[in-house]
């Protein structure tokens, strides 16, 4: 099942570059290798923008995982550590393939298809209703060829 991930506008452009290849969170994040995740490019953009593929999910004490992802990370220390404050530990989301989607669509078109739809704060699991929708605008065809 898909995962939908909100993403902070900066980031997620740094990923579409190519620039971004580790989404970090603060939580243990249930994801699996070769996931589909979709990402929700938050305020002001408010879109469900693109998606990538999982490569790998690492848990590991901060230093660590900064030593292990400083390359891809496409943030800058003081920023990893920044957000991090507070954590003993922190997950990377290591991505696979990125794309960016040509037709994105709004947090206004998926609430009128979907009563009371709410944005991921982090993220969270895609259901059918909305995995449906979503369906519509990433065909199957073309995801199955991506990944």
């Amino acid at each position: 099942m898909a995962k939908l991930f909100s993403i902070n506008e900066k980031y997620s452009n740094r990923i579409y570059k190519k620039e971004k290849l580790a989404e970090f969170r603060r939580q243990n994040v249930n994801v699996r290798t070769g996931e589909v995740c979709l990402i929700y490019t938050s305020s002001p953009i408010k879109k469900i923008t693109g998606f990538f593929i999982v490569k790998n999910k690492i848990r590991l004490p901060l230093q660590k995982l900064w030593e292990k992802t400083k390359k891809i990370a496409g943030i800058s220390k003081k920023e990893f550590f920044n957000y991090f404050e507070g954590c003993k530990e922190g997950t990377a989301i290591l991505l696979k393939k990125v794309k960016e989607l040509l037709n994105s669509i709004s947090l206004n078109e998926l609430r009128l298809k979907i009563k009371n739809f709410r944005p991921p704060q982090s993220y969270y699991n895609v259901n059918n209703k909305l995995y449906n929708i979503l369906s519509n605008i990433i065909p199957q065809k073309s995801l199955s060829s991506f990944v």
